[in-house]
């Protein structure tokens, strides 16, 4: 048993010593191991350090470069911003003058109203133009010229003015309608042309031309009526006698009427529908009709002529109707009246005034007609002076 102690003691010494070994060897390990540590600790911190120094030049390079962006476009913001604040102030003051001569215009409309009433027809074409000069894009100035230029027989001008009109507003029914008219005369000028001297072609071409026309005429009629179905025109009168006279030419006879009942129903007060009314029931043969039809006109184109001096349908009415009914005296005494309110810039006027009392040659007794006669030559002398003085 003493031996065996004696051997463990000896066991327990050897692996004492064999620890303290490991522990010496150890501790080597970790002295050389720290000393190796530090050394490529202090290697890492220099990269990292020149790394940084690096990097930061980079982010102030690049902070340079955005603050360089910043400042250029606030620059350009601020050129931006002082342009736009020019631009809108230069809008402005033109705003402000369009504004002005817009209320110069509208405030110069009334006198070419009056000149034109006055049969001052180039008086309320240089108003109406100085007008349009002002405020180039009012409508209404352009349909007012077109008016102007349509009565004093310039229908290529009044054309010109009522599409410009439209252009601008296309369902303005005055422009509508008033180049209704234009496409009518143009049709009806055409018709002239037409004779027997041309050859077939030409004939057929000039046909085709005319009906073109008039088709085109009846569609802008329609279309201004349906939009304002009580319009008048600038002398007051309603726009269903245009599309009646339309239907007239062309023969439609009923529909030509039941335009021209339409006018009467619009303006009671004017002779105008009720003289045309009577027109056609000379076509269709209803002599009663027609003579009572003439009494009306007769009675409102008196009233008519009293009220207005310068009327001169008032009179071109009151004459064919006091021929209608037998009062030759009065039809000869006021001839002269309606010649001399006739403006010369206008040979329409007279014109119509003799084609109707052609029409009512054709309806008359024999021994009723040496009067009409007699009007219908003077008319045609004084159509052909003016002609004469416009060449």
């Amino acid at each position: 048993r003493s031996q065996l102690a004696i051997e463990e003691a000896e066991q327990a010494v050897d692996l004492a010593f064999n620890l303290l070994g490991i522990f010496e060897a150890l501790s080597l390990a970790i002295t050389v191991g720290g000393v190796v540590l530090t050394a490529f600790g202090l290697t890492r911190f220099t990269t990292a350090r020149t790394e940084l120094e690096e990097t930061r030049k980079l982010v102030e390079k690049q902070f340079e470069e955005v603050r360089s962006r910043f400042e250029t476009e606030i620059t350009k913001s601020e050129e931006e911003i002082a342009t736009m604040r020019k631009e809108l102030e230069a809008s402005a003051n033109n705003d402000r003058e369009r504004t002005k001569d817009a209320l110069l215009a509208n405030a110069i409309i009334p006198l070419g109203e009056r000149q034109y009433r006055s049969s001052d027809y180039d008086g309320a074409l240089d108003t109406y133009n100085r007008a349009l000069e002002l405020d180039p894009e009012n409508p209404v100035i352009n349909q007012r010229l077109g008016y102007v230029y349509t009565q004093a027989g310039n229908l290529g001008a009044a054309k010109a003015c009522y599409e410009q009109a439209i252009l601008r507003e296309e369902d303005f029914a005055p422009a509508l309608a008033g180049l209704g008219y234009v496409q009518r005369r143009l049709g009806e000028d055409i018709g002239k042309t037409i004779t027997n001297t041309i050859s077939t072609e030409e004939r057929s071409a000039l046909l085709l031309e005319r009906d073109q026309l008039l088709n085109k005429s009846e569609d802008l009629l329609l279309r201004a009526l349906k939009l304002s179905p009580k319009l008048v025109d600038d002398d007051g009168e309603s726009y269903w006698g245009i599309l009646g006279g339309l239907y007239k030419r062309r023969g439609q006879t009923e529909q030509a009427i039941e335009a021209y009942k339409k006018v009467t129903e619009v303006t009671p007060q004017s002779s105008y529908g009720f003289v045309n009314l009577a027109l056609l029931y000379q076509k269709v043969s209803d002599r009663q009709h027609a003579l009572d039809t003439y009494e009306i006109v007769e009675r409102i184109a008196s009233k008519e002529a009293d009220a207005d001096a310068g009327n001169f349908w008032g009179y071109s009415d009151l004459i064919s109707s006091s021929f209608a009914v037998g009062k030759d005296e009065q039809a000869l005494e006021k001839l002269p009246i309606a010649i001399s309110i006739a403006p010369i810039d206008s040979p329409y006027m007279l014109q119509g005034l003799r084609d109707t009392l052609l029409d009512l040659l054709d309806f008359l007794e024999d021994d009723k007609l040496p009067p009409i006669r007699n009007a219908v030559n003077i008319l045609e002398t004084e159509i052909t002076r003016r002609a004469q003085i416009k060449a």
